[in-house]
């Protein structure tokens, strides 16, 4: 990451907290924290996809983040049930969603409803945050190739004139989670694949305008390494991010760094 970026920070509340009243407490602890910060922090400086029920209150209290989704539909407007549509959740407030988080492709997510996604939440103008990442690794390094693979079929769709409002977040499965997250060395080679795939799609000149982040068991220990060395220009944060004070300090940390 160029030291001028600001950092995308973005949490991801996943099915909490319990309640409304619960989500609107956390987003007013979290503002008046953010706004005693010591730390030069920009107006908005974190973004949090919520559950869908929570956006349009959510985005009435929040002062200093940007809320968002945590996945969308890839259909039209129309007869099918129990889906929601990218111009619904710009009606709701949100400003952006992320799209095949790894859970949701555990659920079974095809390789097409990913690219209808991706294609139609940027025509609807929602940054749109397509998370990418390996199983496993190989020592032969195929995953590099999988990933890359991943990326071209998910973006198969989408005019590079939309670029501008995409983001990559790489998030390997097997460091999701778990006790032993990548090292940022491991980010880094995974970056400069994702930037491969991505020129090779629509040339240098569009590919950097996409930003790449890092997701994947990211704490306050190890969150400026990803920023400082991983070749990312955010996080996205799971469990961290369901707490204010971890939270807090990871946003600290990074507009700091």
């Amino acid at each position: 990451m160029t030291a001028h970026i600001t950092p995308l920070i973005i949490g991801n509340w996943k099915t909490t907290p319990a309640t409304l009243k619960d989500a609107i407490t956390f987003i007013k602890n979290l503002d008046k924290k953010y706004t005693a910060s010591k730390i030069k922090l920009p107006k908005k400086g974190y973004y949090l996809a919520v559950p869908e029920v929570f956006i349009s209150e959510i985005v009435k209290c929040s002062v200093h983040g940007y809320i968002g989704a945590q996945n969308v539909s890839g259909i039209s407007l129309g007869q099918t049930t129990g889906e929601t549509i990218p111009s619904q959740l710009l009606s709701t407030g949100s400003t952006f969603t992320l799209i095949s988080h790894s859970e949701v492709r555990k659920r079974g997510e095809t390789g097409d409803e990913r690219a209808h996604k991706v294609a139609l939440s940027l025509q609807s103008k929602l940054l749109t945050i397509l998370c990418v990442g390996e199983q496993t690794r190989d020592k032969q390094g195929n995953y590099l190739s999988i990933v890359e693979e991943d990326i071209k079929q998910s973006l198969s769709l989408v005019s590079k004139n939309l670029f501008s409002n995409l983001v990559i977040a790489y998030e390997p499965v097997w460091a999701i989670g778990g006790t032993t997250p990548a090292t940022p060395h491991e980010c880094f080679e995974v970056v400069i694949a994702i930037r491969r795939a991505l020129s090779s799609l629509v040339g240098i000149d569009y590919a950097k305008k996409v930003k790449v982040i890092y997701g994947g068991t990211v704490t306050k220990e190890n969150a400026h390494l990803f920023i400082q060395e991983g070749g990312v220009d955010g996080l996205l944060i799971g469990r961290a991010s369901q707490t204010v004070s971890s939270f807090m300090e990871i946003i600290n940390i990074c507009h700091g760094t």
